[in-house]
């Protein structure tokens, strides 16, 4: 499958799951669908766009933005050297960091990542569609130019046909 086939697909399902979470008979069952849709949606989105590698580019890179915190620690423990009391203590920051970041208990660290490179990616993608507009209308532009030369150059040859030299 081609990635444009796979981006078709997901939104085609995507569609069928918020469609039969309308037609729920109950307004509670109505709730919790979307609830749970809601708590679903960046693990399908996930799951059905790592495959691009220019989304796991950008999930590396709101990766890399979110977990800024824990690196920082670690760089300043670098710079002031591995075995002093301080980058022990810096160490031990940065590590405290990492854990409250990777617990489950209290961070949303994964939605921050997940929801971040969907807009990164949402970026790009407008980019490139703007990208590709400007390409079309360019194109358009220059075949309209290509026919009007065409059609200048019939005439200036109907012209010189009648003129008998």
């Amino acid at each position: 499958m081609t990635l444009k086939e796979l981006e078709q697909q997901y939104k085609y399902k995507q569609l069928i799951w918020k469609t039969s979470i309308r037609f729920k008979p109950t307004k509670w069952k109505r709730f919790w669908s979307w609830v749970w849709y809601l708590i679903a949606f960046p693990w399908v989105w996930l799951f059905y766009n790592i495959r691009d590698w220019r989304t796991a580019i950008c999930i590396l890179v709101s990766f890399l933005l979110w977990s800024s915190s824990v690196w920082i620690w670690y760089v300043l423990a670098l710079c002031t050297g591995w075995t002093t009391d301080a980058a022990k203590w810096l160490l031990g920051i940065g590590s405290a960091v990492w854990i409250w970041w990777a617990s489950p208990v209290g961070s949303p660290f994964i939605l921050l990542v997940t929801f971040t490179a969907i807009g990164i990616k949402a970026l790009f993608n407008k980019i490139k569609n703007r990208e590709k507009k400007s390409h079309k209308k360019n194109n358009a532009k220059i075949e309209i130019k290509n026919k009007e030369n065409a059609q200048n150059s019939q005439k200036c040859d109907k012209k010189h046909e009648n003129k008998d030299f």
